[in-house]
C-alpha cells in the first residue's frame, strides 16, 4: 500500500502541477509522509486539524495545509481511482479564509523605494504577472518576431503554470521594451520566490501586491473586465465569459492605456 508521500509523488505524476503547488502538497504532508494510506481515516485527518489547531497556527494557514491534502486525495479518488476516499472531504468547515490586504500604492512610492529600474518589478507593474511567472522566463518565452510582441506563458523546464487560464499571451507595453535588454533570466525555480522577498525588504509587501495594484490601475483605465482577466490570467465570471475569444491584438491595444 502507498505512503501518503507516494500518493502525493503518484498525483504530482498523474497531471501537471507548479512547483510552488508541489511543495505545498509536500508542507501539507510533513510529519506523516510515511504513514500508509489506508491509515489516513476520518478520525486521523480530525486529529490532525487538532494538532495543527494546538501548533498556534492561523485558521487560514491550518485551512491551507489542509486543502493540499483534500486536494491530494480528491485527485487520486476522483481521477485515479487509487484510493477509496476521501477522508479530508469536509476538514474545513468552520476554518475562516484569509484574505491578504495589499494596499494601493503609487508609482512615485516604488521609486523612492529604488525599484522602478528593476525589470521585474517593471514586467510586474506593466503586466500584472505572478512573480513566478515573470522570474522564470526564459529567452523563448518572449516573442518579438511578431506583429504583437508578447509573452509566451506556458509550462517550461523551470516552472509550470498554475492553472489553464494562465496559459496565456501577454501583450510587451510598449514602455516595457527597454527593460529586456536586461531582464535577469535564470532558470533557478525560486527565483520569483528571492525577488518577492526582496520587494519585502523594499517597499514592505511582496510582489502579489502589484497583482491587486493593476486590478485597481486596469479598472480606472477602463480596460474592459475580460480583456483584463485574460492578460493576469484570471477567469472572467459571468456567462458572456465563455462566448467568443480574446484576441491577443485587443489585448495589445488596451494594455497600451496602462500607466
Amino acid at each position: 500500500m502507498f505512503t501518503t508521500q507516494e500518493l502525493m509523488e503518484a498525483v504530482a505524476s498523474y497531471q501537471p502541477i507548479a512547483p510552488a503547488t508541489y511543495r505545498g502538497w509536500g508542507y501539507g504532508i510533513k510529519g506523516f509522509e510515511d504513514k500508509p494510506v489506508d491509515e489516513v481515516d476520518k478520525r486521523f485527518v480530525n486529529l490532525r486539524r487538532s494538532q495543527l489547531n494546538r501548533c498556534g497556527y492561523k485558521q487560514s494557514y491550518v485551512r491551507t495545509l489542509l486543502g493540499y491534502c483534500g486536494t491530494i486525495w480528491q485527485i487520486a479518488h476522483e481521477q485515479m481511482e487509487i484510493v477509496n476516499s476521501n477522508p479530508w472531504r469536509g476538514s474545513l468547515k468552520g476554518l475562516k479564509r484569509g484574505k491578504k490586504k495589499y494596499p494601493y500604492l503609487p508609482f512615485r512610492y516604488y521609486e523612492q523605494c529604488g525599484l522602478t529600474e528593476h525589470p521585474l518589478f517593471m514586467g510586474l507593474w506593466y503586466h500584472g504577472f505572478r512573480v513566478s511567472e515573470l522570474a522564470c522566463i526564459l529567452p523563448e518565452d518572449i516573442i518579438l518576431d511578431h506583429p504583437y510582441p508578447h509573452f509566451s506563458i506556458i509550462d517550461n523546464e523551470t516552472r509550470g503554470i498554475k492553472n489553464e487560464p494562465s496559459r496565456r499571451e501577454v501583450p510587451i507595453h510598449s514602455k516595457y521594451i527597454k527593460f529586456l535588454d536586461k531582464f535577469p533570466f535564470s532558470k533557478n525555480h525560486r527565483a520569483g520566490d528571492y525577488f518577492s522577498r526582496y520587494m519585502k525588504r523594499r517597499c514592505g509587501h511582496s510582489a502579489h501586491g502589484i497583482r491587486h495594484n493593476i486590478a485597481t490601475r486596469m479598472r480606472r483605465a477602463g480596460i474592459e473586465y475580460s480583456i483584463a482577466a485574460s492578460i493576469i490570467g484570471h477567469t472572467p465570471a459571468g456567462m458572456t465569459a465563455e462566448y467568443g475569444h480574446i484576441l491577443l491584438e485587443d489585448k495589445a491595444y488596451q494594455l497600451q492605456q496602462l500607466n
